[in-house]
């Protein structure tokens, strides 16, 4: 059918064979079997000319739009496929700064169609998304409740520091001890936000004082962002660094506990046997693999 529209338009089998990128014979073969099959003449042919008789004329117009119809069900096809081809990651702010980017740049490299959608999440919002199916896997804080519903693998530990404003008096020090930051403007995740205690407040409890909270903030990067305004003052992870906040020091903590740590996990539900996932986790465990550091915290 195609044979014929190009014959029809160039009327000339030369023109036509020259447009299809094939031979005239072949070319001649093939609209003697479709007028053979059909049963009529579709084409008047002289040595001088080619037209088209009116069943060719008929014809004609109905293969375009035969053509036209099987192009847009390709298209539609393709597009269901790579639309079909999709893994949804969800994460939590501090995963850009280090692992996920890594990540995410070698599985695109290697899976170029699969289309990767992000959600940026609390913890505990993402556990709750695995678990409904809504993400097919997630960068979780370490210890979320509900991570036991999923499987997981560690991505990532970073010690704990204290970002204050560069220009409180404070700053100038390469360290803080906890006493001094328990009397200062403090930062951190709503109550509401949290599914259990806070790993923040729990560093407190150690010395049997809490801070003065004044600010609450959901995000890593917001709480950087109200640090680097002097708002107050937090604990984040040493990675934060990498986001490069402005107006802000991070200083070491005198006297924390060596098994206090920041981790990181990237969780999946169980009994999901996305293949696009699969080729996710194949990719995840050679970049973890090639970046032993990032579960070595005194690398910070």
């Amino acid at each position: 059918m195609r044979h014929f529209v190009a014959v029809a338009e160039e009327l000339h089998f030369g023109r036509a064979a020259k447009r299809l990128n094939m031979a005239q014979p072949p070319l001649s073969q093939s609209i003697q079997r479709l007028e053979a099959d059909l049963g009529v003449a579709l084409l008047n042919r002289t040595r001088r000319e080619v037209t088209l008789t009116p069943a060719g004329a008929v014809f004609l117009a109905e293969a375009r739009r035969t053509l036209m119809q099987a192009d847009l069900a390709r298209k539609l096809a393709e597009r269901a496929a790579q639309q079909a081809r999709e893994l949804r990651v969800s994460f939590i702010g501090p995963a850009l700064y280090c692992v996920l980017p890594e990540i995410l740049i070698a599985f695109k490299s290697r899976f170029p169609d699969i289309h990767v959608r992000l959600f940026e999440q609390p913890s505990s919002s993402q556990i709750a998304g695995l678990s409904a199916g809504d993400f097919d896997l997630g960068f979780v804080t370490m210890g979320t409740a509900g991570m036991d519903r999923c499987d997981w693998m560690a991505v990532e530990r970073s010690r704990f520091m204290a970002a204050m404003p560069a220009d409180w008096p404070l700053a100038a020090k390469d360290s803080v001890s906890l006493d001094e930051l328990v009397e200062l403007p403090f930062i951190r995740p709503p109550e509401k936000s949290l599914p259990s205690e806070s790993e923040t407040l729990s560093i407190f409890k150690d010395i049997g004082l809490a801070p003065l909270v004044t600010q609450e903030a959901m995000q890593t990067n917001t709480t950087l962002s109200l640090v680097g305004v002097g708002v107050g003052c937090s604990i984040v992870m040493a990675t934060a660094r990498n986001a490069e906040p402005k107006n802000v020091k991070l200083l070491s903590i005198e006297g924390l506990q060596a098994t206090r740590r920041w981790e990181m996990a990237a969780a999946w539900a169980r009994g999901n046997d996305n293949p696009e996932r699969a080729a996710f986790l194949s990719i995840m465990h050679d970049v973890i693999a090639a970046n032993p550091a990032w579960l070595d915290p005194e690398r910070d």
